[in-house]
């Protein structure tokens, strides 16, 4: 593998805050209303578990699991790039698929929302075998929006 995987933290979120895809920055304020930063550093204030994929030093991508409590099997995942990602897209495919079933085991059903207009990410999640609902106006624009699910 490309890199490394590592536990998250606010020195990676900091860095790779600047960097992320403008699809994922209208992603995040038209959903939340929220900028890179603030929205990476509550993503890792409330995850169960979350990591950086760390390439020469860069942040490629930061992402992690928030759980709702004991008694449920729902998680939800999140998941934040750059364009490093597209850089090493093969070494990012196999990292994807290696650590899926790894993520299952521990939350059986991820669950989500994702912006409808941003196709990579919609086909990124259909490639991992994500159920993905129709378009719904969603989030403080109220721009289409689905519905995901991976797992039960």
């Amino acid at each position: 593998m490309i890199g490394e995987i590592i536990p998250a933290t606010k020195r990676h979120a900091i860095s790779m805050a600047p960097n992320m895809r403008a699809a994922e920055i209208r992603e995040l304020k038209d959903g939340d209303g929220i900028e890179p930063l603030p929205a990476l550093l509550r993503e890792l204030e409330r995850s169960a578990s979350a990591w950086s994929w760390v390439i020469d030093g860069e942040v490629a991508c930061m992402f992690g699991i928030v759980t709702t409590g004991a008694l449920t099997i729902e998680s939800y995942p999140w998941f934040l790039t750059t364009p490093l990602v597209e850089q090493h897209s093969r070494a990012f495919a196999r990292a994807c698929k290696t650590l899926l079933p790894e993520l299952l085991a521990r939350h059986p059903r991820l669950i989500g929302l994702v912006d409808a207009r941003y196709a990579l990410s919609v086909r990124w999640l259909e490639w991992l075998g994500a159920r993905l609902g129709p378009p719904q106006p969603w989030g403080v624009a109220r721009e289409p929006f689905r519905y995901f699910e991976l797992g039960e």
